[in-house]
């Protein structure tokens, strides 16, 4: 889908910085197909370098997101702050793109920001999403997983294969 309020026409901008805001929210992330994120309230400033030669744009981002918590299942809000550079240049498709250079063909006249600033985003969240103080987690919810990881392995324990019983007396 595409969200026009992120294609920048840098066809018509003079050489030099130009600055654009973008609002982040629950309407953005619906656009992206199996997004990872729902809610979220995050500013995007970008500042666009423009040269004869290639486009610098600098994104930060500053904001929340609602995420669940992987210790408890409750939502909270995690704080967002990360910031990217990418390097634009023009030229052939076959040169080799990577991570912060994106290569565009000379008669390119507008660049589309939205998916650079959604993995941004998603980059930015960390592996283990959790409440920043345990208190702030459900506690019954913690209560009731750790009665269900005991359960867990009594049973385990009950239902060993009688084959590993010999080996387990070794130890």
């Amino acid at each position: 889908m595409v969200m026009e309020e992120f294609i920048i026409p840098f066809f018509g901008l003079k050489e030099g910085k130009h600055e654009f805001k973008f609002k982040i929210d629950r309407l953005f992330f619906e656009a992206f197909e199996s997004s990872l994120l729902e809610d979220a309230e995050i500013e995007v400033k970008l500042e666009l370098e423009k040269s004869s030669s290639m486009l610098v744009l600098d994104f930060k981002a500053k904001g929340k997101t609602t995420v669940p918590c992987d210790r408890c299942g409750d939502d909270f809000d995690l704080p967002i702050k990360t910031k990217e550079r990418i390097y634009v240049k023009f030229g052939d498709e076959a040169f080799e793109q990577t991570d912060d250079i994106l290569v565009l063909s000379h008669d390119s006249h507008e660049i589309d920001v939205s998916h650079h600033i959604y993995e941004m985003i998603v980059i930015s969240l960390p592996n283990k999403r959790v409440h920043s103080k345990k208190s702030d987690c459900d506690q019954e919810a913690i209560e009731r997983l750790k009665k269900l990881k005991i359960k867990a392995e009594e049973l385990k324990a009950k239902n060993t294969d009688p084959r590993w019983d010999a080996l387990k007396k070794l130890k």
